[in-house]
């Protein structure tokens, strides 16, 4: 038991099977690390290579049928079903909805990855037989790049957030990944199953966040070295992690009504901002070609990219390397993700939910990616500027800083692109700091307000952030990366057994709406009876 001086912490129990679980296996891992680099980072990368070759494929599978399963939902009579019961009133306005799904969904991603596309129109995989540079080759890699970002990632995360939900709100369970294997297990699903899914949901998401602050780390440092002669590395990157750690543990105490809300809307509207800007003063007429011929090539081409596995063995495992590990590291983030967006949507259908959650914010994933992925192909195949050369020279982390010369006040746009990195972690790390916090106790009734105690806001804040430089220092982020992909693979069975356990539940007759309206501030938390 802790017990905090904040008014919100008048008592509560540590879950410690479920926060130890995750702090033991980093533990051991910063120590392999450590003491060994190369052994940790050859381990690894063989444990995730076998499981990629062997399991592959049920990521693949088991993603599509996410899609399918939330298309299915948001078209079916049942889409109707509000959360929390036919009285349950919203508690945010849409807008404020819509810019914290989008922000706590994507975050960090959004400004890092653009320039994939150019990659892989560079280096498309040997199996698609496509040659490099080709405007074949550039569609592909752009259909690719909406199936990495649109609505694949969003249907995983709205499949857990809207069974979570669902459990909490409808059938009174705890807000809790656990509690959407109910309708599957029953009672069975609290006790022991809720400990082991709980703790696997803690390890995969510490793990996530923390590599994608490496990520976030990795392009400011860059950001800073391009803009300020600031040599980039470790001291650096422990400065920057301090600052963006405070600003997201400060943010995470003053609740969800508050900083989340406040850091997601300034982030959207940056996002919108930064958009419209490269949209209006860039290759306009390209951008929106280009866009439009991926999108529906994307579209054409839907369930074949979706299960495409290249099997022979003369492949170059292109698609093991990132359609599936893009699908297992969201994954990773699903239950934690799903549990957040769960907390903003009492008083919504579930048309509502899978319509913020998923169709705008993958129609949003297309206009970006269109947007800043055309920006970079036409500099580089169109303007003469050698971003591949620039990306074997300095890596991806710069590359979005660089593709801002093509645009006019670039010495304008490039501080806000900064500020967006900034805001865009924090925001993330906001929201994933308190939804873990959430599911670190028991005895939620205990609390007089729906946010979790500020101690626990802060222990996990300030073990994300030291998780993120120990590996960044170390050398291991890639050993992070993987860390968290191989923790989404058991989230993929979790979350299919959710998805099972629905469906049977439909089939029973037993998926009804609920009597009445159910109070969100008693319904706070997880595991009462625990």
């Amino acid at each position: 038991m802790i017990n905090s001086k904040n008014s919100n912490d008048k008592g509560y129990s540590i879950r410690w099977a479920v926060l130890l679980v995750p702090l033991a296996i980093f533990g051991f891992l910063f120590i392999m690390g450590v003491t060994n680099e190369q052994l940790f980072v050859s381990v690894m990368w063989g444990f995730f290579e076998s499981l990629m070759v062997n399991v592959g494929w049920l990521v693949s599978l088991g993603s599509l049928s996410f899609v399918i399963f939330a298309v299915v939902l948001m078209i079916h009579p049942l889409g109707k079903i509000k959360l929390g019961g036919k009285d349950a009133k919203p508690e945010f306005k849409t807008w404020h909805w819509w810019a914290m799904s989008l922000c706590a969904g994507i975050a960090i991603g959004i400004v890092f990855w653009p320039p994939e596309a150019l990659i892989h129109s560079a280096y498309p995989p040997r199996g698609m037989f496509l040659e490099p540079d080709s405007h074949e080759a550039i569609v592909w890699a752009m259909r690719t790049t909406f199936l990495h970002w649109t609505f694949t990632p969003y249907a995983i995360y709205v499949v857990a957030g809207v069974l979570i939900a669902y459990a909490a709100y409808n059938l009174k369970r705890p807000l809790a990944p656990s509690s959407a294997l109910y309708p599957l297990l029953g009672e069975r699903s609290t006790g022991l199953t809720a400990t082991v899914v709980d703790a696997i949901t803690l390890f995969a998401i510490v793990g996530g966040t923390a590599g994608s602050l490496g990520y976030g780390l990795m392009q400011l440092g860059a950001g800073f070295e391009f803009m300020l002669n600031i040599p980039t590395g470790p001291t650096l990157w422990i400065a920057l992690c301090a600052i963006i750690v405070i600003g997201y543990t400060i943010s995470s105490i003053t609740g969800l009504n508050r900083g989340i809300k406040w850091l997601s809307d300034k982030n959207a509207w940056l996002f919108i901002g930064l958009m419209a800007f490269a949209f209006i003063f860039g290759p306009t007429a390209f951008i929106l070609n280009l866009t439009t011929q991926s999108a529906g090539a994307y579209v054409n081409n839907f369930f074949e990219a979706m299960t495409f596995t290249d099997p022979f063995p003369n492949g170059d495992l292109w698609p093991q390397w990132w359609d599936m590990y893009w699908y297992v590291d969201w994954l990773s983030f699903a239950p934690i993700v799903g549990m957040f967006l769960a907390r903003l949507a009492y008083g919504r259908t579930l048309r509502e939910f899978f319509m913020v959650n998923m169709v705008l914010p993958a129609l949003f994933g297309i206009a970006w990616f269109g947007v800043f992925g055309s920006l970079i192909i036409h500099g580089h195949y169109y303007q003469g500027m050698d971003y591949i050369g620039i990306y074997h020279e300095s890596g991806i982390e710069i590359l979005m800083l660089r593709v801002l010369e093509l645009l006019p006040l670039v010495a304008v746009i490039r501080p806000i692109l900064m500020i967006t990195i900034f805001i865009s972690f924090i925001t993330l790390a906001d929201s994933m700091t308190s939804t873990v916090s959430m599911l670190s106790i028991s005895r939620p009734d205990e609390l007089t307000t729906s946010e979790p105690p500020v101690s626990l806001k802060l222990f996990w804040g300030l073990l994300t952030g030291a998780t993120a430089i120990i590996f960044l220092v170390a050398g291991g982020l890639e050993g992070v990366k993987i860390v968290k992909t191989i923790a989404g693979i058991p989230i993929l069975f979790i979350q299919i057994a959710m998805m099972v356990g629905f469906i049977v539940y439909y089939f029973r007759g037993k998926v009804v709406d609920s009597p009445g309206a159910y109070n969100i501030t008693n319904q706070n938390t997880v595991n009462k009876d625990m």
